[in-house]
């Protein structure tokens, strides 16, 4: 066998034929050698070929060009030539090893940041249709992406414990509390999705990023047990009296909303505020509220309006007619002229309705030393007082929407509204809130029968 030697003599003295050759160059057994393919039109390929388990693998090392204007010079081939054999040595399969290579840059070239993660998670409950949402984005954008630039620029994989650690001192050292635990919930979602993410296919086949997690940063960093405390917090008449009057210091949607709110016995604020116009019937005098209950069970929970109750929201059935919503946020811009649209209402965001809670509770505890309270401590207050009021058990539950009897006959047969029994109850609750905010004279509401006034 002819031990040929590439040489650019050799090489340009290849002429092309009708179908691609090729020619090897020898070299000792056992090793790599190097093939050139001449092709039709006179281009000649260069490979670095080696046997692996009985079969030949081929590694592209480039054009031959003798001057290296449109390919590379001998030369350099030989030059990348050596390389891939060394790295065959090395290996035991150079090809496989270049190609892990190349994969593990792609990962890191598509690994996603951590702001992307956190956007890619909240997407996520979006595609779902969550109700969380929109509380889950505003919570990291004001606990996580404003404050933390930095952090959120950094690859997911590369967040680490102390980070989250970091996140939620913040948070405590400005006073907050309760949403410590929420947001490390939050975030611990997040990188659980993001970790599944990596190993979706349907991810894999768009291109998308990748996060490239190996750990959870959040699951060393535990909850804060005493903010999990239950509530016990229960405001006496005279500190509900107090809160009352010190609502009239808020923004006019604000202060009717917690005051329709209060007059409703305290609903779940989340579901009040996703209650668009067309929830009302202001003929039957009744709201209609979407109360979800996770796992896509979602269920209608029908309140009667009453006249106390309607009171309460008339100036927001009066400055939000056209609106989708009543409960819009306050900061609605007007248009700069008469070319431009008018920006969209927004609906109010429970965090802000939460915040004009707290800020109310500080001003009372600093004037009047009234122990702080939170939105929440408002709902088991009103629930506190129905049950002095003697409301029923059985209709405080459906009034408030904790739920059916559970079991099979609870969940697809028991269909009972409860409307008149609530509206009794809302009835009784507001001659009670009447008293409480007028206790030098007798209540002004009217027994009602039948449908509000």
């Amino acid at each position: 066998m002819e031990k040929r030697t590439f040489t650019d003599k050799y090489l340009q003295a290849l002429k092309a034929k009708k179908a691609p050759y090729k020619q090897t160059e020898h070299a000792p057994k056992g090793e790599g050698r190097l093939m050139v393919r001449v092709l039709p039109s006179g281009v000649k390929e260069c490979f670095y070929r080696y046997r692996v388990n009985g079969g030949d693998k081929l590694l592209s090392l480039g054009r031959y060009d003798q001057r290296g204007t449109n390919g590379k010079t001998l030369a350099d081939i030989r030059a990348a030539y050596r390389d891939k054999r060394n790295l065959q040595e090395q290996t035991g399969d150079v090809k496989d090893h270049l190609q892990a290579i190349e994969r593990a840059d792609e990962i890191e070239r598509r690994k996603g940041s951590f702001g992307q993660l956190l956007d890619a998670y909240t997407d996520s409950l979006e595609q779902a249709s969550k109700q969380s949402t929109a509380q889950v984005r505003g919570i990291f954008k004001r606990h996580v992406s404003k404050p933390f630039p930095r952090l959120v620029k950094m690859k997911a994989n590369e967040i680490e414990p102390g980070d989250i650690q970091e996140i939620l001192a913040k948070m405590i050292n400005a006073g907050i509390k309760r949403q410590v635990n929420v947001t490390r919930s939050y975030l611990r979602a997040a990188f659980t999705f993001g970790g599944k993410a990596d190993h979706d296919p349907r991810r894999t086949a768009k291109v998308g990023v990748l996060f490239g997690l190996k750990i959870n940063p959040v699951i060393p960093v535990p909850r804060i047990e005493e903010y999990e405390n239950v509530g016990e917090r229960v405001l006496d008449e005279g500190e509900l009296r107090a809160y009352w009057k010190a609502l009239d210091a808020l923004p006019l949607v604000q202060r009717a909303t917690l005051r329709f709110n209060l007059a409703l016995a305290c609903q779940r604020p989340s579901q009040l505020l996703r209650a668009g116009t067309d929830a009302f019937d202001f003929e039957a005098n009744t709201l209609l509220i979407r109360d979800s209950k996770g796992r896509g069970d979602t269920r209608d929970h029908l309140l009667p309006l009453t006249r106390f109750a309607l009171e309460q929201i008339k100036p927001l059935r009066q400055i939000n007619a056209d609106a989708p919503t009543l409960f819009t946020a306050d900061s609605k811009r007007k248009a700069k002229d008469k070319t431009e649209a008018e920006p969209k209402q927004r609906t109010m965001a429970l965090e802000t309705l939460s915040h004009a809670v707290s800020e109310v509770s500080a001003k009372l505890t600093k004037e009047k030393k009234i122990p702080t309270f939170q939105m929440r401590d408002l709902r088991r207050t009103c629930e506190t007082m129905m049950q002095g009021l003697k409301i029923d058990r059985e209709i405080r539950a459906h009034l408030l929407s904790h739920g059916r009897t559970g079991g099979v006959q609870g969940k697809h047969y028991e269909r009972h509204d409860y409307i008149d029994e609530k509206r009794n109850a809302l009835n009784k609750w507001a001659r009670h809130i009447e008293r409480i905010l007028d206790p030098d004279q007798k209540a002004k509401v009217v027994p009602i029968r039948g449908k509000a006034a």
